[in-house]
């Protein structure tokens, strides 16, 4: 196996070619991943872009059809990453995201939804960002300015005063504070409507601290189980997933009860937590890339 394609992304690099047309493309083998097997010597048929059937080598197509050959590639659904920041940049930390204008992360999105897409993730949840960038990128990558995965986008993250979402790195002359605060039930259902209103079609709320933030504890609870159900309630009136930053033991149980989807991180998770996500459905997000990612990029 020399190289791995996502089957989607091959797709899409070969819509350009394949627009209005027929491609029939062989690989050294696919990954059917209902059954865990490989299938030997594939073969596809993409009509104007997407997969039409699934096949072998040898198998009857179009006289009409483009034929493409992958020499030692392996095929295999397009992944799915369930956490990203897309316009953010693990190298930038502390003050330094404070050396660029705001537009600028908008920048960094573009490329790493290039970068993603060229990974073989065509489909991402960017859980939490400023300006609505994620928005504006989906937006641009549906409208084929860019080249990106599909994007379920979170808009900002709704955090407390002074917690993990808040900006917490500027003395009160300044006054900065997060558009998206949180500090009682009714406003976590605001914030919720707003985030829909500018495009988001998930929701992120930080249930406790974290480690990029100034002055907080990542174990310590930081919305109100109150707070959370609201949040929840209102997200789900409309459709809409939510998902929950938790490092520590109580904020996480807090948000499996008040009806999160998913728990992200995950970081001090205890017996009981555990117990209580299953009872509930609630999935668990580890993230442990994040870890590494950061630790490598950020040191």
């Amino acid at each position: 196996m020399r190289a791995i394609w996502g089957v989607a992304l091959a797709a899409a690099m070969l819509a350009g070619t394949a627009e209005a047309k027929t491609v029939a493309v062989t690989a050294e083998r696919l990954l059917d991943v209902k059954t865990g097997r490989y299938l030997e010597r594939p073969l596809l048929v993409i009509v104007d872009g997407r997969i039409a059937s699934v096949g072998k080598a040898g198998d009857a197509v179009p006289a009409e059809a483009e034929r493409v050959d992958l020499p030692g590639v392996t095929l295999l659904p397009g992944l799915i990453d369930m956490h990203v920041h897309l316009t953010s940049a693990g190298r930038y930390g502390g003050y330094r995201p404070y050396e660029f204008t705001d537009s600028f992360w908008t920048a960094v999105g573009v490329a790493n939804a290039k970068t993603t897409l060229d990974a073989g993730f065509t489909t991402v949840r960017n859980v939490g960002t400023a300006f609505y960038a994620d928005v504006g990128l989906r937006e641009a990558i549906d409208e084929g300015w860019i080249q990106g995965p599909r994007i379920m986008a979170s808009g900002y993250a709704l955090g407390a005063t002074g917690g993990h979402c808040d900006e917490t790195y500027f003395p009160p002359s300044m006054d900065q504070k997060s558009p998206a605060l949180v500090d009682s039930p009714d406003e976590g259902r605001r914030q919720v409507r707003t985030q829909r209103k500018y495009g988001a079609r998930s929701i992120k709320i930080c249930a406790t601290g974290g480690v990029f933030s100034r002055g907080d504890e990542p174990g310590a609870q930081q919305l109100t189980l109150e707070e959370m159900k609201a949040i929840a309630e209102e997200a789900h009136m409309s459709g809409m997933k939510v998902a929950a930053h938790a490092h520590g033991a109580p904020g996480i149980k807090a948000a499996i009860l008040a009806g999160i989807d998913t728990i992200e991180h995950v970081s001090l998770i205890d017996d009981e937590g555990i117990k209580l996500a299953v009872q509930k459905g609630t999935w668990l997000g580890f993230d442990i890339y994040n870890t590494d990612y950061t630790q490598a990029e950020g040191k």
